[in-house]
This record gives C-alpha cells, structure tokens and sequence, in this order.
C-alpha cells in the first residue's frame, strides 16, 4: 500500500457522516471557511443541510467571537466604507469588507445584523421602490429577496422594515409595515419574510397599533423583538418627536407597545433607541437636550424587557456640539458617538474623556452593528 493510500484510509472523510458532521460542528466558522477553500471534499460536506444546522446550534450554545460592523461614507461622498472591528480594546479594525452587490435604486440602508446575516434595504429617500438583501460577508454570498406581495405603490405612504432571528425554529424573518396614505386612521399591511421558505406572507388581522412619519426608521432587536420608535396617535409632520416604542414579536408575530422611562424629562427634542453590547443584549434609549452649556444625551437602559419600570438612567454623554444620536453602548458607561465633524469616539461618562478612534466620515451617515460569523446562506 502506498502512502498516499494510506492517507486516505486515515482521512476523516472516510468515516460515517454523523461522526463527520459532529467533528466539523465543533470547529469555528473561520476554520471551517478556511477548511472549505483549501479541501475539495468539504464542500458538499459543509453545504449539507443537515451540517449547517447542526453547526448553527452548536455555535449557539459556544458562539464565535463577536465582532462589530461600522458603516461610514466618507466626506466626499464617493466611498462606502463596512469596516470589521474587535469589540475589545478601542475597536481596531480588522478587515474592510466589500458588499458584493451594486445598488440599483442608489443607496443600500442597513436594516439589522443577525447571527452572521446583513439585512439591507436598496431604495433612496423619495419612494417606496426597493427590495431586502441579505449579504454574509464570511462567506461571500448574498441573496436578493423577491418583492413582496402589496404592490399598489399608489396607496402606499411609506414603510417600515426590521430584521431579526427566531430562536425556536432556527428561523431569519424580516417584517415590513406598509403604511397607507390616509390621514385620519392608521392604515397599515404587515408582511413577513422568511429565508427558509424563501417568501413572503401578508399577515391577516394584524396591523401596527402606533404611527410612524415618512422616512427611513432604524431599528433596535431585543429578546426576539424588533423595536421602533413611533407615536401612539397617526403623525403625518416629520418635526415631532416619537413619544412611544413599538416592538414586533418575530415569533409569534405580534405587536407591543413600550413606554418610555416614567422619569424622563419631556423637554428632550431627539430621542433614538440604541443597541447595547455587542449582542443587543438589553434595549437602551438615548434622549438629546440643548442647555445654555452645551448638549447632551442621557442614556437609559431597560433592564428586563417591556417593563417600565426597569428603565435605568445610566450614564450622561455631555458635548457643547452633540447632537448625532450614540451609534452604541459598549456597556453602562461607554457609549460609541459621532462628533458633528465626523469623528468616531468613544466617551467615558465615568472619566468625562473621549477617545479619538481616528475614523473620519460624514456625521450621519455612520451606524454601528453587531455580526458574528456563522454559515448562514452556503445552502444558497
């Protein structure tokens, strides 16, 4: 028998699929896409369906590291960067990424970041053109999701989308509200996407309890729940400030209504929900006030969720030029912010001390996501 013989009976390939599958599972996202590149026999191996999900669970149970995702264009409008820090330490970047996907209708808004999935939406400000793209960057694939079934633009005001994962059913779903054009009552569609069906549901009976205004809507996830700030009343003037959360249960797919903190000072002219930690463990809110000496951001934090009286003011974000909303709450007291002239800082509410992260871009056009790899679309 030649050595090369040898080596074959001993490869692992050799052994029964089960024990394959489970040696595999054990191993990294990063090894195993390194593993797949190198070894013409693994691809069939690690693209099984079967193998996928068995490493999905298991990279539940033992996640791989968490990275963040900071998107920022750069001032002269011409770059896009998606840049991959470590969480740790002053966020250093460890990769550029580049979406493999050209915009058709000119701008790719970021909708969430879940379990190794990007959501995009590609539409521009002035219509409700558009359609969900889903891009994992580890392993370079992406998807265009078909356009959903409520398609009289006409009758459409505008819309809301989020992004998220269902633990239960090891299931991604984005939702949609399409909001209609009168002006009386809140009109409104909820549409369901889910990836392993690979389409999309109108849901019946269901509607949206709070308003929103015309324009994009960033959004939070929190413990299976999207979540937006909006009104409790139809709200058609863009100038008015959201007195109320609404959250989406991506499981069993309906709505809720949270409050913001009973505490907070009502003389706030911004407010926005913020994402903390690396894994949007917890639901934080950020509420923006002009005093003679500056601005400034007091942060909150909702310690369990949908309970109003868990809400926490954390940590104050004081600034004579402040008024960007935080990208970010590394934990009770740094918070990731932008400067009006489009520096990336961390500030230290316990020091009073901004750290330069020396990343320059334009002010609002940063956001900041979580992403953890995972084998996510290799099926696809």
């Amino acid at each position: 028998m030649t050595k090369t013989e040898q080596k074959q009976n001993h490869s692992i390939f050799n052994l029964p699929q089960d024990i394959i599958f489970d040696i595999l599972s054990r191993l990294p996202t990063r090894s195993l896409i390194q593993f797949r590149c190198v070894n013409s026999s693994s691809p069939p191996l690690i693209s099984h369906p079967s193998f996928t999900k068995l490493h999905f669970t298991t990279t539940l149970k033992k996640p791989d590291k968490n990275h963040l995702i900071i998107y920022y264009e750069t001032l002269d409008y011409i770059n896009h960067i998606y840049s991959l820090r470590s969480p740790t330490n002053t966020f250093q970047e460890t990769l550029k990424l580049a979406p493999p996907y050209k915009p058709l209708h000119g701008y790719l808004r970021i909708v969430g970041s879940h379990k190794g999935l990007l959501c995009f939406f590609d539409t521009n400000f002035y219509s409700n053109v558009g359609h969900v793209l889903l891009w994992n960057p580890s392993i370079s694939r992406f998807k265009k999701v078909g356009h959903d079934p409520c398609q009289d633009l006409d009758k459409v005001s505008h819309f809301v989308v989020g992004f998220g994962f269902v633990l239960r059913n090891l299931e991604f779903k984005v939702v949609k509200i399409v909001y209609g054009l009168d002006k009386v009552v809140n009109v409104n569609h909820v549409l369901v996407y889910e990836l392993s069906s690979d389409s999309w549901r109108k849901i019946d009976g269901v509607v949206a309890p709070c308003g929103m205004v015309r324009g994009w809507s960033c959004n939070v996830v929190v413990n299976g729940f999207v979540n937006w700030l909006g009104f409790k009343e139809v709200v058609r003037d863009a100038s008015l400030v959201p007195n109320v959360i609404m959250g989406f249960d991506l499981d069993n797919e309906c709505f809720c209504v949270v409050e913001l903190p009973k505490d907070i000072v009502r003389s706030y002219d911004q407010v926005c929900l913020v994402s903390y930690g690396d894994e949007s463990l917890l639901l934080a809110l950020g509420a923006h006030y002009v005093e003679l000496n500056g601005e400034k951001w007091d942060m909150w934090v909702m310690g369990e969720y949908g309970v109003v009286d868990s809400w926490k003011k954390v940590c104050v974000v004081a600034h004579p030029v402040l008024s960007i909303p935080p990208l970010l709450m590394r934990n009770d007291h740094e918070v990731l912010m932008v400067m009006s002239d489009g520096r990336l800082v961390l500030f230290d509410a316990i020091k009073s001390e901004m750290l330069d992260l020396e990343t320059h871009g334009l002010p609002r056009a940063f956001n900041a996501i979580g992403y953890t790899a995972s084998l996510a679309l290799l099926q696809g």
